[in-house]
């Protein structure tokens, strides 16, 4: 798991521990619910940039790699033709 999954995990999980806190608080007055309601959503935001970063970085990975393979295929036969002369 990398770093950025590891701070999108830990985001949701506090998010999901406001919103639980919100709604115990709501019972009270619904005043009290607002910090956590709002922190939640916050920290949501967090981790759906974390999500969506990983998923970018992973995404350039996959290019580059495909064209590295298209490369080493393409050099290779030129690697073969070079030694074989």
């Amino acid at each position: 798991m990398t770093t950025a999954q590891c701070t999108a995990r830990a985001c949701r999980l506090t998010a999901a521990v406001l919103a639980i806190t919100a709604a115990l608080l709501a019972y009270e007055h619904w005043a009290y619910a607002l910090p956590g309601v709002i922190g939640a959503g916050v920290f949501l935001g967090v981790a759906a940039s974390y999500r969506r970063d990983e998923q970018r970085q992973r995404a350039r990975h996959a290019e580059l790699d495909a064209a590295a393979a298209a490369d080493e295929q393409l050099l290779g036969t030129d690697r073969d033709q070079a030694s074989a002369a």
